[in-house]
């Protein structure tokens, strides 16, 4: 067994790309339990469920651009990915879609839809009610004879290997907040420190404003020590 500190072997886990963000994520999850950090805890698990419901509360880096295209017919002609305006959507769906798409899926499921495809070809995801719109969008343009077949965001696969890298990076990040915290020669931060390097990275939240702890950490259990998993110990159990 390696005796090289847990936080560097942790560390070195994140940079390796052949450990999945899953894998690096419920390690965090013992982390955020171990030092009693809620933000660290549901900032993880938001990651791998995906942030679901009203108050699910995003980071910023999960918005993402993606033009609005329609596959649309006629007698005479068949149109594939044409792009269209918000305004050219039916007047009630003109204020809640736009051109700024919030992914909530979790990182297994981008992972899932990155996997095998060609990095040129762009994802088409529904917009919601996307048949219902279909069907209003096709009566407006009855006289012209045309029907609108599908209407979606077109997803550049870039933008989610993108959101894949942030959530890599802040694990970084948050690796060498705890770092700068411990003073030389620390094997293991406090919970107190764990706290800390959350607070400076701001893990949970989409705006840029900080995380607050919502209940303060008792005296005792600042100055406890965290124990860090190692990979090792999660071989069995987690796949990759």
């Amino acid at each position: 067994m390696s005796k090289r500190p847990p936080l560097e072997l942790f560390e070195e886990n994140i940079l390796e790309e052949s450990i999945s963000i899953q894998r690096l994520l419920r390690m965090v999850i013992v982390i955020g339990g171990r030092a009693f950090s809620e933000p660290l805890r549901t900032w993880a698990t938001n990651e791998l469920r995906g942030y679901h419901g009203p108050v699910a509360e995003m980071p910023h880096y999960r918005t993402i651009a993606a033009p609005l295209q329609v596959d649309s017919r006629s007698p005479f002609w068949q149109a594939k990915r044409e792009t269209i305006s918000a305004l050219d959507l039916p007047e009630f769906a003109q204020d809640s879609v736009g051109e700024e798409l919030p992914i909530r899926f979790s990182v297994g499921k981008i992972q899932n839809l990155l996997s095998g495809r060609d990095s040129r070809d762009l994802l088409k995801l529904q917009l919601p009610g996307a048949a219902e719109l279909a069907r209003v969008m096709s009566y407006e343009r009855q006289s012209h004879q045309v029907v609108v077949e599908a209407i979606y965001w077109a997803v550049h696969p870039s933008d989610l290997q993108d959101i894949l890298e942030q959530v890599r990076n802040r694990l970084l990040q948050f690796v060498a907040e705890l770092r700068s915290t411990m003073e030389p020669g620390e094997q293991q931060p406090t919970v107190g420190q764990v706290h800390q390097a959350v607070q400076n990275i701001r893990i949970t939240v989409g705006d840029d404003s900080p995380v607050t702890i919502n209940a303060p950490v008792s005296y005792a259990r600042q100055g406890s020590r965290v124990s860090i998993p190692t990979i090792s110990r999660f071989l069995w159990r987690l796949p990759r």
